[in-house]
């Protein structure tokens, strides 16, 4: 992101940083036969072959007295490939941002461009199919000037580095009807700068010049859904109408704390840089044979995190299922089972 904002044009990039970052282009998992969507908010903890296109995130940014800063627009891509069955690597970007912001000094203004370019490696620890839990461990980087750097809103100049765990379980095994088709998935991701200051000359009001340090915070982010999954419950525990049966509703959360390398707080600041931002909704996701379509609303928990609700949504497509013998494989060793198969052939029947 570029450097040098105005306070009002920091509040709009917060914002959508917020909303952008946790905001992706996502995997499904199968485990057992329990299959976890691919969420909008926290990654799911499995690897696949997949293409995600588009993906679609809006929301509205708040000044420090609640009046509207902006209105952001985001659409990006991922593609994941798997190396084994519990190896996968993946390219991808928040994609193209645009934000109309409602800077009463500047009428009618408008910030765009690319966000940079993120790759990641990710491997499964862990996998239990009968009890239908998998953890997972990912490492990230968002590489600096590969999207547009000069741009407000856009992309940062430095590569940023984030360690990640993911946990997963499904309540198939339990003994009670209608908990079987809950489960629950969690995402814990650590980022940090590989420039976390950056010093700058620069002329104050009265011409004068001084040494700006700007900081690039170290970031704690963590989320969860909740699921129930009715494409579970129709295959597994009892019959449900037809035009449910694909369905898997949630709710989810995510969130953002700043850990290190924030500085001191400054009065008038906004928003605040000490502060935790993050956003809680419900979701749904359709499943089809080889596609799945997902919509999640975001409804900020506090004025530094956005104003209104903002919605996610996106397209994934399974090369896993569409392309069992070809390029939805693993480059080296057998595929993982695909245990759900049955699940979503199933649900097709009734």
């Amino acid at each position: 992101m570029s450097r040098h904002l105005t306070l009002r044009f920091a509040g709009a990039v917060s914002a959508i940083a917020l909303l952008a970052g946790v905001s992706p282009t996502l995997a499904h998992t199968i485990v057992g036969n329990r299959l976890f969507p691919a969420t909008l908010t926290v990654d799911d903890p499995g690897v696949n072959d997949e293409l995600t296109l588009p993906s679609f995130a809006f929301s509205q940014s708040a000044n420090f007295d609640g009046s509207l800063a902006s209105m952001n627009y985001n659409v990006g891509w991922e593609y994941a490939k798997t190396i084994t069955a519990d190896l996968g690597i993946s390219v991808g970007s928040e994609g193209y941002n645009w934000a109309k912001i409602y800077n009463p000094g500047q009428p009618n203004s408008y910030a765009q461009g690319w966000s940079n370019i993120e790759t990641q490696l990710k491997y499964v620890f862990y996998q239990n199919p009968e009890h239908e839990f998998i953890i997972a461990g990912a490492i990230s980087a968002e590489w600096g000037h590969t999207g547009t750097v000069n741009s407000s809103i856009a992309a940062d100049a430095y590569t940023a580095i984030t360690p990640k765990l993911y946990v997963g379980k499904g309540f198939g095994d339990s003994s009670i009807d209608w908990v079987r088709p809950f489960a629950v998935t969690g995402e814990i991701d650590y980022t940090f700068s590989t420039h976390p200051n950056d010093y700058s000359l620069q002329i104050d009001d009265s011409g004068n010049p001084f040494i700006a340090l700007d900081q690039t915070p170290t970031v704690l982010t963590y989320g969860f859904t909740v699921q129930y999954s009715l494409l579970y419950m129709n295959s597994f525990v009892k019959e449900v109408p037809e035009i449910f049966s694909r369905l898997i509703p949630t709710f989810e959360g995510v969130f953002n704390t700043p850990v290190s390398n924030i500085g001191p707080s400054v009065s008038g600041n906004w928003p605040p840089n000490h502060v935790t931002t993050g956003t809680v909704g419900p979701g749904v996701y359709y499943i089809g044979n080889y596609f799945q379509i997902g919509v999640t609303t975001q409804f900020p928990i506090n004025l530094a995190s956005g104003k209104h609700v903002g919605v996610l949504a996106n397209l994934d497509l399974f090369l896993d299922d569409i392309f069992p013998d070809t390029i939805g494989k693993p480059l080296f060793g057998p595929p993982q089972p695909r245990g759900l198969q049955q699940t979503v052939t199933s649900a097709m029947s009734h």
